[in-house]
């Protein structure tokens, strides 16, 4: 509630001090805005997720290096969001806030039998879903929304687990997402920007890595990957269709590249509109969450059933959208040739 209420009260205010002092998100070619758009929201977002977590000062270790990193990831986004900073120096604060969380405070998966592995597989699962969630905040409501439902879903877990500590910290993403909703889905009102999609994506991914979800290691990696379904698939998505289409050839060019062809972007071209496509893809996350919940009291053998329907999903989306052209110009000869 304290989040909630501290995103509503700031949000217009730092919408205020943006136009005051120029800090706004101008139109781009893989833009959908037309007009220059406050992007202090994310400081917002960031504001009101401390004073949530801080209402219970008696954090656990963990969650205390949660929100450690969580505030590098913020500083960082915010110096990008005013001053521009290298790509190879965000990554290597992202890479060190991972470190601080993982050795200093013990935020692991532990999934392998080796740490090494567990760290490395910890690093990338992290470091992905922040700049995931990043690349998603490309249309109005979308990012915050799959956070805030994401988040809702580890928060159900927690307390149905007696994970107390972990349901605060969730808690209060969820509702400064809320808040900051209120402000987002009006069209080109105002932006979260880096400082607050990266912070989203890091805090997110980081709740999920310390989630204790079950006794079973198939659970523990299907759980969480439902959970955060959208963003995952939009980056296997857009990486394996830019190497297919023969758009990017290495990493440098994939990290460079910037374009109109995420999955929001591809299911607004369907003819879903902005909005549309965002609250398409909400009930599909909404969806994904559903079915780890199901999962998570069961067995091994949901856990592998849960994944084989990620990745039957995953796939099915990623064939569709790269034999979309084909299918269409079929089923129009059908049409004509019928006529």
């Amino acid at each position: 509630m304290y989040a909630f209420l501290v995103a509503v009260i700031v949000t217009p205010v730092l919408r205020l001090l943006a136009f005051r002092f120029g800090v706004l998100d101008h139109p781009k070619h893989h833009g959908i805005h037309m007009h220059p758009v406050p992007r202090l929201g994310g400081v917002a977002i960031y504001l009101a997720f401390v004073a949530g977590a801080l209402s219970r000062m008696d954090l656990s270790e963990m969650l205390k290096g949660v929100l450690l990193g969580s505030s590098l990831i913020f500083i960082t986004g915010l110096l990008d969001d005013l001053i521009r900073l290298r790509a190879s120096l965000r990554l290597a604060i992202q890479l060190f806030a991972c470190g601080i969380m993982m050795f200093k405070y013990g935020v692991i998966l532990h999934v392998f039998p080796y740490e090494i592995l567990n760290a490395l597989f910890t690093t990338l699962g992290i470091i992905g879903l922040t700049n995931a969630i990043n690349f998603l905040d490309n249309m109005d409501g979308l990012a915050a929304g799959l956070v805030m439902i994401s988040s809702l879903a580890i928060a159900i877990v927690a307390y149905t687990t007696q994970q107390i500590w972990l349901g605060y910290l969730s808690i209060a993403l969820v509702g400064a997402c809320a808040g900051f909703l209120i402000f987002n889905l009006r069209k080109a009102h105002v932006f979260m920007g880096d400082c607050g999609s990266t912070f989203l994506g890091f805090t997110l991914a980081s709740l999920a890595v310390m989630t204790e979800w079950s006794n079973f290691w198939s659970v523990t990696v299907a759980a969480p990957m439902l959970i955060l379904a959208i963003p995952i698939i939009d980056m296997i998505l857009i990486t394996v269709l830019r190497i297919k289409e023969n758009k990017v050839r290495n990493l440098k060019e994939w990290i460079d590249y910037a374009g109109k062809d995420h999955i929001s972007h591809r299911f607004m071209r369907l003819g879903l509109g902005n909005r549309g496509a965002v609250f398409f893809l909400w009930g599909l996350q909404l969806l994904f969450c559903l079915m780890a919940l199901a999962i998570l009291p069961n067995d091994f053998f949901y856990g592998v059933l849960g994944f084989f329907f990620f990745c039957l999903v995953t796939t099915g989306i990623i064939f569709f959208f790269r034999k979309r052209r084909a299918i269409a110009l079929r089923l129009n000869g059908r049409v004509l040739q019928k006529r």
